[in-house]
This record gives structure tokens, sequence and C-alpha cells, in this order.
């Protein structure tokens, strides 16, 4: 029987793209004379090496000495879904500011991978090379990558001043890169928000991830199910339990169901009579996972996270954990899934 492949939902990639480099815009005293008083001309960029290049100003450049001699800026690549007033709101400035500066009407459609000079807020003087920003995190494909070092999923980006851990994935387990920013690379959370882990604790592999697919894993499931019951990783395992001294497998599923309305029974065995099957090739995240013993009953469950993994209050580990639902201990009991 075939290996279930369905993935882990996916991160959203950052607010704001990366800068390729910052230039200074200089329209020089004698542009006036050049320009004229009531004309538009175009505005000379230069950079500090002494290129430059011509960006089309539809505002009379003359109006614009008298208002500002020099503008600073910064040169943003176009990304798919882009627009100038999404662009605008990343950099503080309004779209007319951007179309005024590139000749663009308001209602121009961009192009992904075109050039477009950004004016700093405020007019703020030029940026020197040791003032340059740092970029921020780069889209890339995204693609499954194997925990292969210890490492924790941060909210925020180590250095940032906002690292909340949301998670140390064991070793083996596989994640979805869709970003990179400098040491770390971005992680798709259950909930669609980008985690951040240290680079040198994953190993990318060659299996991509085409976007129809990640749309497609982010739209269905019940990952807020399957978040709520990450809150118990790590919780010791204790058959018969009671929260919070220990859980059982059947007993987690019935906690984390309830505190979304779904009322469960206590056991896996009636749990299973529960909900409406679904195949293994339609697994989604919040779907709950049944195995049977060596007598044939139903005497485990779990809940399914996406990308092959499961969270399950394992006997075996001690402990509420993740395994990978492909493991043969796991695939050979495997009798059905079920959906509230």
């Amino acid at each position: 029987m075939p290996s279930p492949t369905t993935g882990l939902p996916s991160a959203v990639r950052g607010s704001r793209q990366p800068v390729r480099q910052a230039l200074w815009l200089v329209l020089p005293v004698f542009a006036a004379a050049l320009c004229g008083l009531g004309g538009s001309r175009d505005a000379v960029a230069s950079t500090g090496s002494g290129a430059s290049g011509v960006v089309q100003a539809s505002e009379p450049a003359a109006s614009l000495l008298l208002r500002q001699a020099a503008i600073g800026y910064e040169i943003y690549e176009v990304s798919d879904g882009d627009t100038l007033q999404n662009i605008a709101a990343r950099f503080g400035v309004s779209p007319q500011r951007i179309g005024n500066l590139n000749g663009l009407a308001a209602s121009s459609e961009l192009t992904p991978g075109q050039s477009l000079a950004v004016p700093l807020p405020g007019g703020a003087a030029p940026l020197r090379a040791h003032d340059a920003p740092t970029p921020g995190p780069r889209s890339i494909q995204p693609c499954y990558a194997i925990v292969t070092g210890r490492g924790q999923i941060t909210r925020g980006q180590t250095g940032s001043g906002a690292t909340e851990i949301l998670y140390q994935p064991p070793l083996g387990s596989r994640l979805i890169v869709t970003a990179d920013q400098g040491s770390q690379w971005g992680i798709v959370m259950i909930d669609g928000s980008t985690g951040w882990i240290s680079k040198q604790s994953l190993r990318l592999t060659d299996e991509a991830i085409e976007p129809e697919q990640l749309e497609v894993m982010l739209s269905g499931g019940r990952p807020d199910i399957a978040q709520e019951a990450l809150r118990y990783l790590g919780t010791p395992y204790r058959y018969g339990g009671r929260l919070p001294d220990g859980i059982d497998c059947s007993l987690l599923i019935q906690t984390v169901c309830a505190a979304h309305g779904i009322a469960l029974p206590r056991t896996a065995a009636s749990q299973f009579e529960v909900g409406r099957p679904v195949n293994y090739t339609e697994l989604l995240p919040g779907d709950r996972l049944y195995f049977v013993g060596r007598s044939g009953v139903v005497n485990h469950t779990g809940l399914y996270l996406g990308n092959g993994q499961f969270v399950h209050a394992s006997s075996l580990h001690g402990c509420v954990t993740i395994d990978e639902l492909s493991e043969r201990l796991y695939w050979t009991r495997f009798v059905g899934a079920r959906r509230s």
C-alpha cells in the first residue's frame, strides 16, 4: 500500500521584498534651466560609482527641484501580485509618489521582474554603504527539507528581538521551506504563518512543491485543531490518565476536538464510529487517524498534521509526540481516518 503524501500547509512570503541597491536621485541646480519652469523632463539618477540612468518623472522637474533638491530612493524588483498600492504600503510612501517617479498611472499594471524607483519616506538623506538596510526575506521555490540537527522553530528571526519558540522538530522529520533570510530558512507552520530555523538544522531536498499544490494544502482541513494538539507536545503518557498529570491517545483527541466544539466519546474504538470516513489520499490537517492492535480492534488514535506526519500520545515514546504515518509500525496498523 503506498504511503500518504499529503503535505503540511505552508509560509507566506515576507511583507517586503529585498532591496537590490540604494541609490540617490539628484536634480542639480542647472536642471531648472535645462528643464524649463513649466515643462516636464527626465530626472537623472546618479549612483555613487558615477553610473547613471534615467527615471521618468511625470511632475514638472523644475517644481520638483524647488520642493526638494534631492530625493533618496531604493530600487525595488516587482514580484507576482504586487501593485503600486501594496508596494507603497510596505515602504510607507504614497502610490502617487512612486507613480510620479516612474511615470506610471495609479492603475498601471506591474510586471514581475520590473524595477521601480521607490522614494524614501520624508526625503531621507542618502544611504551610505554601511547604512544599507538588511535585505528582507527572499521567497524561494517551496520544497521539502529534512531535519538533520537540533534546532528550534521561532516566530521571529534570531536577533530580531521577537523570537517566540514555536516548536522543536524531531530529527528526521520533514518540513516545508518557502523563504531564505541570512542564516535561517523560513518554514511553513500549520496556521499558514512563517517560522524560522537555523540552516544548520536542515538539509534541503530536491522535492519541489508547485504553487498550486501549496495552495491546496493551505486551503483545506482544520489546522486550528492540529495546532491545538501541538500544545500538548511532551505531556507524559498515562493510560486512562487525566490532565494535567497525564494523557492517553483517545483523551488527547477528545480534548483538542472539544476545544473546538466537537464532542467525541472517550475511547479510540468509539471515536472511530463518529464522523465521515476519509481516504488516506485525501487526508487534511485535523483529520483523526485510527489504528488496530494484534486483535484487530481499534486501540490507538492520532491527529493528522499534514506532510505525512501525525501527533499522538505514544506509549512507546512515553509522551505526546509526532511521528511519520509511513513508518511501518503505524502504516501496517492504520485502518482509517475520520473527519468531524
